[in-house]
């Protein structure tokens, strides 16, 4: 593959997919700063592994599995760094006044994926963009009948933390 049909590939990507990224990144990370960050991080991520992508699966399920792997390494890296984030600053919703009702509800959403732990978050994901359980199977590798459980599981987690708070 050249460089030109690399940059071209590259840039179709992030025109077609670049809500994945941005799911992805703002589902592990809390601030914004941080959030541009790990998005950087995935990006190059995807640049260099553009080469790799061998079409047995969707361009969305290899874009998803290298930007969940990215962010759950960035995950690691920066709290093995004393980045850790407190308790209460990882469960607050900060919204501007300004925001929409919708808005403030996925502002809710959002806070909840991030308590989940990485694989239920990355689950959850790929269930919230459409994917059915074969394809969050192969790009997870885990059995589709396990994918079904956790799922179950999952929803249930979340619907139970966000009936107080009415998103």
């Amino acid at each position: 593959m050249t460089t030109a049909e690399k940059k071209t590939r590259f840039s179709q990507w992030l025109e077609e997919h670049d809500p994945i990224l941005y799911k992805v990144s703002r589902s592990f990370t809390s601030s914004i700063a941080d959030q541009e960050d790990l998005m950087q991080e995935i990006q190059v991520a995807l640049w260099h592994s553009i080469s790799g992508f061998d079409h047995r699966s969707k361009v969305s399920s290899y874009i998803y599995r290298i930007a969940l792997n990215k962010a759950i390494s960035w995950k690691r890296r920066t709290q093995s760094y004393g980045r850790k984030i407190d308790h209460y600053e990882e469960n607050t919703v900060t919204i501007d006044a300004s925001c929409s009702e919708q808005d403030r509800r996925l502002a809710i959403v959002y806070a909840e994926i991030r308590r989940l732990n990485d694989a239920e978050r990355a689950l959850i994901l790929l269930q919230l963009d459409g994917f059915n359980y074969r394809e969050i199977a192969e790009t997870l590798g885990l059995t589709e009948s396990n994918v079904g459980v956790k799922l179950n599981r999952i929803r249930t987690k979340l619907a139970d933390r966000l009936k107080g708070q009415n998103p």
